[in-house]
């Protein structure tokens, strides 16, 4: 093991020690053999020295897209490498298993055994780098065709994200995995026209849509599993203001489970793909949760959410209202949606620039 200057890091570099940030974030696990996109990651956050192995391992070098130009974005480079590749397959044929797995729980013909149900999602995690790495795989998945189970899986791979976030015991981190898989199990009963129409739904179907809460609910309320997830299949559309349903429920009478649940399921549903609209840019979700999070919003929850949320958008590329791309340096901790952004030679704070906006990751 030898300390090597961030600025010394070549591909095939092995680190020998979790990296985490000044304020004790993981950046990467130990054990990640680094290519270009990860010694991007690491000098993104502003660190001198990391700790890996003396021996190096061979990294394979990732062939672009035909067409790509000469300085491809962190996310063009990122769709190309073997992990995501690997990631999105293993996540739709999850989501795949998950469906039949619900189908045969809601007609008695399995148990509900939640940490088998629960083990892909751990498995997931592995393949995409820890909390540092999710983010990344899943903001690159937001144009694949909106599902019922990949959204499951993404909601769970949050909230368990969240979860490590703020801290909490491993037991209370699992309960958020496993909430966060079984939050959207009574749409199972709901009818696949509705599920799967193309349009957006009219005030009726909507009404039958949102019943998936209660019906998920009656599936699992004499299940033998935890409480906090059975209120989290019952609870993850209240609102602490009163504004949510089934109950208009507020405050502190949200399962705190659910509550980290909630955020996770509103991120994942605006920033993916609907057969409807495209996806929602996610600063202009991060902006939305700035203005009226803390009324919505268990205030640890989305405060801890927000303030970790914006870090994996560093070193990525956008665009702007105005047609220029750049990319994103540094996040202004007093507007998270508005970082600073590098378009060529220019820097640009949009927090002082407020005609301008994100509107899109390319």
């Amino acid at each position: 093991m030898k300390l090597v200057s961030v600025n010394k890091l070549i591909p095939g570099m092995v680190v020998s020690e979790n990296i985490y940030t000044l304020d004790d974030r993981l950046v990467l696990p130990k054990g990640t053999v680094l290519d270009e996109n990860s010694i991007e990651r690491i000098k993104a956050h502003s660190l001198y020295n990391i700790f890996v192995e003396e021996q190096m391992k061979t990294v394979e070098p990732k062939a672009e897209k035909k067409g790509d130009s000469d300085n491809p974005s962190y996310a063009e480079r990122l769709r190309n490498t073997e992990e995501f590749i690997i990631f999105k397959q293993h996540i739709e044929e999850n989501a795949e298993k998950l469906e039949e797995s619900f189908r045969l729980i809601a007609n008695d013909s399995i148990p509900l055994d939640v940490d088998k149900l629960t083990e892909p999602v751990y498995n997931l995690f592995v393949e995409a780098g820890g909390t540092a790495g999710i983010f990344d795989m899943l903001h690159n998945l937001r144009d694949n065709a909106d599902a019922v189970y990949m959204h499951s899986l993404n909601v769970s791979l949050i909230s368990n994200t969240i979860a490590t976030w703020m801290r909490l015991p491993q037991e209370k981190i699992q309960l958020a995995t496993a909430a966060g898989l079984l939050h959207d199990i009574g749409k199972m009963l709901i009818p696949s026209d509705i599920l799967q129409k193309k349009e957006a739904l009219t005030e009726y179907e909507q009404k039958i849509m949102n019943e998936h809460v209660t019906k998920g609910y009656g599936l699992i309320k004499n299940k033998d599993i935890d409480t906090h997830i059975k209120n989290t299949v019952l609870m993850h559309h209240e609102m602490r203001d009163g504004s949510g349903f089934p109950f208009h429920l507020r405050g502190d009478k949200i399962d705190e489970i659910a509550s980290i649940v909630t955020v996770a399921n509103v991120y994942d549903t605006l920033t993916t793909r609907k057969s409807y609209r495209a996806p929602v840019c996610p600063f202009e979700v991060i902006a939305q949760f700035e203005e009226d999070g803390l009324q919505k919003y268990d205030p640890n929850v989305i405060m801890t959410f927000l303030s970790n949320i914006v870090n994996t958008f560093i070193a990525n590329r956008v665009m702007l209202n105005s047609g220029q791309t750049g990319d994103i340096i540094f996040i202004n901790p007093d507007h998270l949606s508005k970082p600073t952004i590098k378009c060529g030679d220019q820097f640009i704070d949009l927090a002082k620039n407020r005609g301008l906006s994100i509107v899109a990751l390319v």
